[in-house]
């Protein structure tokens, strides 16, 4: 079942007792170097996290906490995420210290092909038989990394689990069934998107990769 932050309301625990709730969050973070994005940003991050901290009143604590990009474990795992997400980092980081355990959430080789690829479709120029293939087998990939991911969440988090999923927006993971995903939408949100639509060329990040899509593990 997919809900919005709205329709959960006033939920109280017992209406998702025995399910598996997963707060899902979308990434979002600095592209170029305009102050008023990041200012746009940071709102965005400090909003997420208390709407999410509220949820915990009526849904539970979060024990999982799954972010795209994510790889490794304990203080590995940290720093790629400090490094990653670092306007989002700062925010993040009292789930973690509160308990919220940071999982390892995509499987190395689909990310780094993921990526690769879609660096690869960026040059192409001349010839459309190579555009074909590298589009087919980017959309392979891709179904192969989300694949990934979702396997991730559902063996990481047991029955009645409260767990919370940072992923970009135009993600195509597919949750079970037995996953109450919530998504929280933060009034910023809906205020970044704006001004990316005003400066179309804040689309991509300064190394090539995708707005929203997490640079491969170092």
């Amino acid at each position: 079942m997919r809900m919005t932050l709205g329709s959960v309301g006033k939920a109280s625990y017992n209406e998702f007792a025995g399910k598996r709730k997963l707060l899902l969050v979308p990434y979002v973070m600095p592209r170029g170097d305009s102050a008023e994005l990041a200012a746009l940003i940071n709102s965005y991050w400090q909003e997420a996290v208390a709407q999410v901290q509220k949820l915990q009143q009526s849904l539970g604590d979060i024990r999982h906490l799954f972010h795209e990009g994510s790889v490794g474990e304990g203080e590995e795992a940290l720093a790629i995420l400090n490094q990653g997400n670092p306007a989002g980092f700062p925010h993040l980081k009292p789930l973690i210290d509160a308990g919220a355990v940071l999982e390892p959430t995509e499987d190395v080789e689909s990310l780094k092909e993921t990526i690769d690829l879609h660096r690869c479709l960026s040059v192409v120029q001349a010839s459309r038989t190579v555009l074909t293939r590298l589009v087919d087998w980017f959309e392979e990939a891709r179904t192969r990394r989300y694949a990934a991911i979702a396997e991730q969440i559902t063996s990481k988090m047991p029955p009645d689990a409260v767990g919370m999923l940072v992923i970009s927006e135009e993600h195509r993971v597919q949750f079970p069934d037995d996953i109450e995903v919530v998504y929280v939408m933060p009034p910023a949100l809906d205020r970044i998107n704006r001004w990316l639509r005003d400066h179309p060329s804040g689309g991509e990040q300064p190394d090539g990769t995708p707005a929203g899509e997490a640079a491969p593990p170092t």
